[in-house]
């Protein structure tokens, strides 16, 4: 029997799903020794019950997948709590992050499956089942963010948990981004100053810095990153040993018995210096900016102590340290810097934005030692990026200008361990520290790491035809050297950051030259319209677009036999209707299809999408149904899903507050990797219910 919650009861308050709907409704405690006291609270909470998601592709004894089984079959209730006060100049807030698991998989209930499975105990799976658990459904309560602020006419001071973001985020961005489940802050401090001198003349200046905070629950999936105890985050979740039953190696009778691995951390706490100042008339402003992220490093410690013999999972418990393909990930320092050029609307007829930055990282990662004690360490990179946006508007026509340029200009990749079963947190690879300009569609999926190499442009024009009729079509195309994986090119190259060399020289094994047989070829095309009639009651918004991408030089596919340049199509369309019916009815349909081919993966196209259907009873009611669909093999074609939700119309009554939005969901949903703007992760298949419940007080 499953029915148990793993890890400690919690007392729980708070949200899982990022739906914010509606301003709050704060109360006002007048007078307060001569000021007014602010108080604001809110709370999302979500209990879910998770069915067999159908997910298990394969089985048998060198088939049977642990991360199939143990997203099967188990209830969660996931939260957060916000509470703020404001008084005077001053705001105070505090987030509280909670989670209950129950019914979920444990070593027993793993045994009885691969018995039932296999016909037999199979202890090298029931080990690979207890460490793809350890680090997922740990019930916990902790403070994720907290913070205190200041401000007053020019001056803006926060001590606590802040977002940044730095020009067009080329330098530094973190950022709340809900639909892919990013919540990362800088815990430390931040001051801003502005002040705009007769003319128009402005200066505004910020510095900031402290020790990065992404979130620690990663709702999807039940994974818990763990930190390495820095006095910042105290409440935190923390590793513990994993202990599992390994053979004695004794003659026969063979033994089992329980072996113990240290505790390691899944994340070591970056720290980040950084700063602006922006400057200029009103109508032009330069910016100059610039971060510093610096990580704890221990590489050097770990390598020292296990080549000095001592025993490796001490090592490496006493001085973690992550072993990471990233080239961004295993430097212990790097540098951005660049500056900007903003040009605000002439005329309300063109606009403009032009930003530089260059990257220095350094303080490799230590991977052994010299004959003469010296250290081996992975070398320095050095990188840059240009981007240029133009907008212009002449009557019905608008249209915009994009361009980038990045030269081994590499996204800062939270140090995080994506690799060790037990211990690692591979669902947060996703957590960066920078944003760079992405031109193409917002639902791009990335292949490899398109934008370290990357030189495109794109053109957008808008036309209105009508008052309420809108034509729109877009044309970008990219080059880039690193969406091929090098492995895969037959390259026989020493240098272990080869992929980042935008144009490498000399030859592959198969005599081609290895800049030409990394570079792909990307054009990203899309037109659409939009329709708003009654006032935008009724809307009818839909696009079609294509985005292709070919190798420069074609190679022989070993799944078909034959030769393509073809690495990746997509034709797809995508809509967004809304019909009002009478009064306060309207239909509303959203929703896209899409056809694919990635060879490299799947030597045939396939086909997904995804539609929802609603009718809306405003402000109230919304009654939707869902259909989902894929076509690749291996999994079930076609996804059902419905949910009621309702919203409050005011909130003077307690139950209004209390029930500002409800919202009821059963069925199914497709694993999928879904995009916002260029950041991406993968969601894992859902089959079950789930209630969510927002109020605010």
């Amino acid at each position: 029997m499953r029915l148990k919650a793993r890890g400690a009861s919690c007392a729980v308050a708070a949200m899982v799903t990022s739906a914010v709907v509606g301003e709050a409704r704060a109360v006002d405690i007048p007078d307060v020794a001569g000021e007014t006291l602010t108080l604001d609270i809110s709370n999302t909470s979500e209990i879910a019950y998770h069915f067999d998601n159908r997910d298990i592709t394969t089985a048998g004894t060198d088939a049977l997948k642990a991360e199939e089984h143990v997203n099967d079959n188990y209830g969660e209730w996931l939260n957060r709590l916000y509470l703020r006060a404001y008084y005077w100049k001053m705001s105070l807030g505090v987030r509280l992050d909670s989670a209950v698991y129950f019914n979920t998989l444990d070593r027993q209930d793993a045994q009885d499956l691969i018995e039932d499975e296999l016909g037999a105990p199979d202890l090298t799976l029931e080990n690979r089942f207890g460490r793809e658990i350890h680090s997922r459904y740990t019930s916990m309560l902790y403070p994720a963010k907290l913070w205190v602020g200041f401000k007053h006419k020019r001056l803006e001071a926060t001590v606590g948990d802040f977002y940044a973001h730095l020009g067009r985020g080329i330098i530094f961005s973190v950022r709340k981004i809900d639909e892919v489940g990013i919540d990362t802050t800088v815990r430390g401090g931040k001051l801003k100053y502005g002040h705009k001198f007769d003319g128009g003349f402005r200066i505004d200046a910020g510095v900031f810095g402290g020790q990065m905070n992404p979130i620690r629950i990663d709702f999807p999936t039940g994974r818990i990153l763990h930190g390495s105890g820095s006095p910042l985050f105290f409440g935190f979740p923390v590793s513990s040993d994993f202990r599992y039953f390994g053979a004695t190696g004794q003659p026969p009778p063979d033994e089992f018995v329980e072996q113990v691995e240290r505790a390691k951390p899944s994340y070591l706490e970056d720290n980040v210096i950084g700063g602006n100042i922006s400057f200029g008339p009103k109508w032009a402003q330069l910016e100059a900016n610039a971060a510093v992220l610096f990580r704890q490093s221990n590489s050097e410690d770990q390598v020292r102590c296990i080549e000095g013999g001592g025993d490796p999972d001490q090592c490496r418990a006493d001085n973690p340290s992550f072993s990471v393909p990233e080239a961004s990930r295993s430097r212990d320092q790097i540098r951005n810097f660049g500056g900007a050029l903003k040009i605000p609307p002439i005329a309300d007829t063109v606009d403009m934005y032009f930003e530089g930055a260059g990257q220095h990282a350094t303080d490799g990662r230590v991977t052994g030692f010299e004959e003469d004690g010296s250290v081996i360490a992975e070398s320095d990179t050095h990188g840059y990026a240009i981007y240029g946006n133009v907008n212009f508007t002449l009557g019905p026509v608008s249209t915009t200008l994009e361009g980038k340029h990045y030269h081994n200009y590499l996204l800062l990749g939270g140090n995080i361990d994506n690799a060790d079963l037990a211990f690692g947190a591979r669902e947060y690879n996703i957590v960066t520290y920078n944003r760079p300009p992405n031109i193409e569609s917002i639902y791009t999926e990335p292949i490899g790491s398109p934008d370290v190499c990357a030189t495109g442009g794109r053109a957008r024009v808008d036309l209105t035809l009508a008052d309420p009729f809108h034509v729109f079509g877009w044309a970008a195309h990219i080059v880039s050297f690193t969406e091929i994986d090098p492995s895969l090119e037959r390259d026989d190259a020493s240098d272990p950051d080869s992929a980042l060399t935008c144009t490498p020289g000399g030859s592959n094994d198969d005599g081609v030259d290895r800049s030409s047989a990394r570079r792909t070829n990307t054009w990203d095309m899309a037109a659409g319209s939009e329709i708003e009639l009654q006032e935008g009651k009724t809307f009818y918004r839909a696009h079609i677009g294509a985005r292709h991408t070919d190798r420069e030089v074609p190679v022989v596919n070993p799944a078909i036999g034959t030769e393509s340049a073809t690495f990746y199509r997509e034709n797809y369309i995508r809509y967004d209707f809304n019909q009002h019916l009478a009064g306060a009815f309207s239909l509303s349909a959203l929703g896209h299809h899409r056809r694919r081919l990635e060879p490299d993966q799947i030597p045939t196209a396939w086909h997904e999408g995804e539609n929802l259907l609603a009718l809306n009873w405003s402000p109230h009611f919304s009654f939707i149904f869902g259909h989902e669909y894929q076509t690749r093999p291996g999994l079930p074609v076609h996804y059902f899903n419905g949910a009621i939700q309702y919203r409050s119309k005011s909130q003077d009554e307690w139950y209004d507050q209390l029930t500002d939005m409800v919202r009821v969901y059963i069925g199914q949903r497709r694993a999928a990797l879904r995009c916002v703007g260029g950041v991406c992760r993968i969601f894992p298949a859902f089959e079950g219910v789930k209630a969510e419940l927002v109020s605010r007080f």
